[in-house]
Order: structure tokens, then C-alpha cells, then sequence
């Protein structure tokens, strides 16, 4: 009997499915084509919408805000 097993008190067991390769691919192409456009940006001066507002906040120069939530 393995550690977790007898730490959980069970004899279940899991099993671990890895992503497929294909999709992982796929969403790291995606990732650097984004990262890619986004560089080609700032050489030419511009900031991505996504992108804006992040060095300022990293830099502590601007304190992001939030609209209190109705809940």
C-alpha cells in the first residue's frame, strides 16, 4: 500500500489523462504568434489593448480600480 493511500485511508486509485500533444501545440503557437504581434507593437510605439495598463500598475505608478460589486 502506497503512502497516499494509506495517508487518504482509500484504495482508490487515480488516473492522470496527459493533454494531448496536438492541442498543446497548438495553444503554444497561438501564444507566440500573440506574444509576437504584441512585440512587433512596441517597436513601432504602440500598446496592445490587452497589454495596457500593465507596466504602469507593475511599477506602482497607477492603483488599479474596481466598481464595487451588487451581490
Amino acid at each position: 500500500m502506497d503512502a497516499d493511500k494509506k495517508k487518504n485511508g482509500s484504495a482508490e486509485e487515480t488516473t492522470v489523462v496527459p493533454l494531448p500533444a496536438v492541442d498543446t501545440a497548438r495553444e503554444h503557437q497561438r501564444v507566440r504568434s500573440s506574444n509576437d504581434r504584441d512585440q512587433e507593437r512596441e517597436r513601432d510605439g504602440k500598446v496592445a489593448p490587452h497589454n495596457q495598463g500593465y507596466d504602469e500598475v507593475a511599477d506602482l505608478t497607477a492603483v488599479p480600480t474596481s466598481e464595487p460589486r451588487d451581490e
